[in-house]
């Protein structure tokens, strides 16, 4: 066998930096070892250079993978926190016997009480995206509108989730406990702290079942790659789906509890 140079070129996803590192990495010393025990290149020719083309994130910026992540949690965290404690600040007050008496329907009282925090979470969303792209420079590449899609999804899944504690919940305490017992699996899971592809298989499971890592995911393809439409469909059809969910199961239980 002739030994000639070659180039060896490395294209590597850094949409997540801390799984782009890794991959770098391993791919390194699988091929350094291939060479050294398929090819016995003499001790001096055994050296390997990668040239390694990082893609969205050619400076491997923190930021870039922190600060979708963080601009998520915030949205849940406002969402969640205020919807939970909406009809439990009536029954603390005394005024959720007024509710029940007034010429109302219990989907009306529903929608009374969610649709302003969808639109308090939607306000948001243009705050945090001028924040992200002017203060900490990450680059906004897809569709606005689509991010907007996204967002809505997302925030109409955790005002829904939000609605659902706040049917357990007797008191304004127990919706604040159960927010933040729902919040932190759920941030755990949502690929922020570490990535999603290192979990074992059943916490992958779950976390398809965590809205958090699905806008997560969202807001990382659409401002760092451009958004991919199948992609966006998935994910956007996900979060929908658990907000549908979620919406019936309050409604159920909220008409239980006028009866």
């Amino acid at each position: 066998m002739g030994q000639e140079a070659g180039d060896l070129q490395l294209l590597v996803n850094a949409t997540n930096v801390i799984l782009a590192q890794s991959v770098e990495g391993y791919i390194q010393a699988i091929a350094t070892q291939v060479l050294n025990e398929d090819y016995n290149l003499p001790p001096l020719q055994k050296g390997l250079q990668v040239a390694v083309r990082v893609l969205y994130n050619p400076d491997l910026e923190t930021s870039y993978f922190m600060v979708p992540g963080v601009m998520s949690m915030l949205i849940c965290i406002i969402t969640i926190a205020l919807t939970s404690m909406s009809i439990t600040r009536e029954k603390e007050l005394g005024t959720f016997e007024m509710l029940i008496s007034a010429p109302i329907k219990a989907s009306e009282v529903i929608f009374g009480k969610t649709i302003p925090y969808v639109i308090l979470g939607m306000s948001n969303v243009p705050l945090v995206l001028a924040v992200a792209v002017l203060l900490f420079g990450v680059p906004m590449r897809g569709s606005f509108l689509l991010l907007l899609l996204a967002a809505f999804a997302f925030v109409c899944t955790t005002v829904a989730i939000g609605t659902l504690i706040s049917t357990f919940a007797r008191n304004q305490q127990q919706s604040t406990i159960a927010s933040f017992l729902f919040l932190f699996p759920a941030i755990l899971l949502s690929g922020l702290m570490f990535p999603l592809e290192n979990m074992p298989e059943p916490m992958k499971w779950v976390s398809y079942c965590d809205p958090l890592s699905h806008f997560l995911a969202l807001m990382r393809n659409i401002m760092l790659k451009g958004g991919e439409g199948h992609f966006i469909a998935w994910h956007v059809s996900a979060l929908f789906l658990m907000a549908a969910i979620t919406i019936v199961i309050s409604f159920r239980r909220f008409r239980t509890n006028l009866l």
